[in-house]
């Protein structure tokens, strides 16, 4: 048995872990967890498991890049289509929208 990297108190031990990956579970993996702090470690064999996984289930790289726009005297934000897919929105849904620091805003969809 191993001790953990991250707090040097607990023990790491071979369990199988539930992944998510934008709030859908792939499923469960073999992962080193320890028993102390809860510190989850992957080995490189089954992260290629888990990003085939997670590309068959539409969730993989699905960050974009976008452009400022202008509408008006607002600006807007254009939303790539494989966002729009996965988010399911539509053209004059209601959303919320909040800033959560200086360089980051989130939009809330319901």
């Amino acid at each position: 048995m191993e001790k953990c990297d991250e707090c040097n108190k607990g023990i790491v031990e071979k369990k199988k872990v539930d992944y998510e990956v934008l709030g859908v579970n792939l499923g469960k993996f073999d992962a080193f967890v320890c028993a102390n702090c809860g510190e989850t470690i992957f080995d490189g064999k089954t992260m290629v498991e888990i990003e085939k996984k997670a590309k068959q289930q539409g969730v993989w790289g699905i960050a974009a890049k976008t452009t400022i726009g202008t509408s008006g005297n607002s600006l807007d934000v254009k939303i790539p289509k494989v966002i729009i897919e996965f988010l399911n929105i539509k053209k004059g849904q209601q959303v919320i929208i909040e800033p959560l620091d200086k360089k980051r805003f989130q939009v809330i969809v319901g």
